[in-house]
């Protein structure tokens, strides 16, 4: 079934009164602050964080990684070996590069001397055919039983993967030529869905390599949702190019076949 799987960061079925207070208010949890998300065909924000899509559960906004800051930490002890003397900017605007999400700065103790930083990326998914998902969002508002029916929405982890496989090489050079560490957040779902595409190997954790992926997965616990990190996993850009480059190649046998069977049938002809 697709459907949402959580509005407005709580489960669809959690009746508690922070829950409801959540929906009745818009606000997210993750951020402290009414959701931000927007739908041109509703007139409050569009606070699903993550979906139900068989049996996955794919996160579709990237203030989901937020959750009571388990990434930083995480990437802090892998990074630094402490959360001691470590702050936290949002988007750092690099010329040529664009910006980076989070940028974690380890500095000394009582000074504003950097001894060390790293970079951190989030990348959540999204949806296709979403005015499907806004649907579910209005029948859920308007007080609908939508746990029992399925809408019809998909997953666009393709173009997920794609825009975020150039982020990575171009990030990562970056990373590479400063001698400094880029860590990215996504969930297993993508992750798994990245490296069986690109037929990515040699990612096992290495402290040596500058890239690096922290993935994660919703655990269910006591009605709520929580971030749990399952596995890291590390690559250099020479690995990242060479699966990129090495992508195995169409027949043009069957394209051409397509095109005499378009001819037949007539079908996109434009010219006259």
């Amino acid at each position: 079934m697709n459907l949402p799987n959580e509005i407005f960061t709580f489960p669809l079925d959690n009746q508690s009164i922070e829950a409801q207070d959540a929906v009745n208010n818009h606000q997210c949890r993750f951020i402290g602050k009414t959701c931000d998300k927007q739908s041109r065909t509703i007139n409050y924000p569009m606070g699903v964080c993550s979906v139900s899509n068989g049996t996955n559960k794919p996160i579709i906004c990237p203030h989901r990684f937020l959750e009571d800051d388990i990434v930083f930490k995480n990437i802090c002890k892998s990074a630094f070996g402490t959360l001691n003397n470590v702050l936290l900017f949002k988007e750092v605007k690099l010329n040529a590069v664009g910006a980076f999400d989070f940028v974690l700065a380890k500095h000394k103790p009582i000074s504003n001397k950097i001894e060390d930083f790293c970079v951190v990326e989030f990348q959540s998914d999204s949806t296709t055919a979403t005015g499907a998902l806004v649907n579910a969002l209005k029948d859920f508002m308007n007080g609908d039983d939508n746990l029992k029916k399925s809408y019809k929405f998909g997953m666009n982890t393709y173009n997920t993967i794609k825009l975020s496989y150039m982020q990575m090489l171009i990030k990562g050079q970056v990373m590479e030529a400063w001698n400094k560490n880029i860590y990215w957040v996504m969930q297993n779902f993508v992750f798994d869905n990245m490296k069986k595409r690109f037929n990515l190997k040699d990612l096992n954790k290495n402290e040596k390599s500058n890239t690096h992926y922290h993935i994660y997965d919703l655990e269910e616990k006591n009605n709520l949702y929580n971030l749990k990190l399952v596995d890291t996993k590390s690559t250099t850009i020479a690995n990242l190019l060479t699966a990129f480059t090495h992508q195995p190649t169409p027949s043009i046998d069957q394209f051409v076949s397509k095109l005499q069977e378009k001819i037949e049938l007539k079908l996109g002809l434009y010219m006259k």
